[in-house]
């Protein structure tokens, strides 16, 4: 039969590899969770650049528009500032 101290002793290292397991599957869940936590994360910035893509394009089509606007509005400027200059011009001749 086996002796006392070795019954003792098996159980101990059952014990310490039953720990050391438990031990290890926290661990994996906790990496599990952390990975989930991780995907929503990265989902929730995919969306926000969504937005700041989708807001982006707004603003530079705005922008675009506004140059538009602009030189029209200094080719309008420059053509008012022709015709004065030539009634003053009239004017003095």
């Amino acid at each position: 039969m086996s002796e006392p101290g070795a019954l003792e002793s098996a159980e101990e290292r059952l014990r310490a590899a039953l720990e050391m397991l438990e031990a290890t599957v926290n661990r994996k869940l906790e990496d599990m969770n952390s990975v989930g936590g991780l995907k929503a994360e990265v989902h929730a910035l995919a969306d926000d650049r969504a937005h700041m893509a989708a807001d982006l394009d707004r603003s530079v089509a705005r922008a675009n528009i506004l140059e538009e606007a602009n030189r029209e509005a200094i080719g309008r400027i420059d053509g008012a500032m022709d015709t004065v200059r030539a009634v003053l011009g009239r004017k003095a001749g």
